[in-house]
């Protein structure tokens, strides 16, 4: 499953037809292994789906969320539906990568060669 996340609500549609009461969809990322809790609503339940309206965060689609994420759909008592989605979002974001800088002057300086013997 891809999930494009343009917007603060986004439709999911899972083939079990049995999704009822408070339903959470969590991701889980595979490097960091924390769980993100996102309420969702039952927009449509018919014989072969159910379509869920998942609440992201305001600054879900700002943030560095792209890659492979473990959801569950589930409520307080029963688990629905396991599996793997992808997430992408727009523009993408920051990726929290932080500059490194030693304090010294002399950081960037090459070595200049004048000349090079070749054997």
């Amino acid at each position: 499953m891809i999930i494009y996340v343009t917007q603060q609500f986004e439709n999911v549609a899972t083939n079990n037809i049995l999704v009822n009461g408070d339903v959470e969809f969590t991701l889980t990322s595979g490097f960091s292994r924390n769980p993100v809790v996102l309420p969702a609503t039952i927009l449509t339940q018919n014989d072969r789906y159910t379509m869920l309206n998942v609440d992201f965060n305001v600054d879900f689609k700002d943030q560095h969320k792209n890659g492979i994420y473990y959801y569950t759909i589930s409520n307080s008592l029963t688990v629905f539906e396991k599996g793997y989605c992808k997430i992408v979002t727009e523009p993408g974001g920051q990726n929290g990568a932080i500059t490194f800088d030693s304090g010294v002057e002399t950081e960037e300086r090459e070595s200049i060669v004048y000349y090079r013997p070749n054997y």
